[in-house]
């Protein structure tokens, strides 16, 4: 069995308790400032941007090096 459809449902679940949190922080809760400013959306969001930047840094080095020289 592969464990590729179970990483989104993995990913999915785990990040559905951070939807259910009360209300908190700076300005109202759906703003962007709230999600920018509160350590608990902040932190996730800078993992989530290191974690993209690998997975392309990743990519990128891999399709140069696939790639013919001229």
């Amino acid at each position: 069995m592969s464990m590729r459809p179970l990483i989104p449902a993995v990913l999915t679940l785990a990040s559905s308790p951070a939807l259910a949190h009360p209300g908190h922080g700076h300005g109202e809760g759906f703003s962007l400032l709230h999600f920018l400013s509160a350590p608990e959306h902040a932190w996730p969001l800078g993992l989530g941007l290191l974690a993209m930047a690998i997975i392309v840094g990743l990519f990128a080095r891999q399709w140069h090096r696939k790639r013919p020289r001229r």
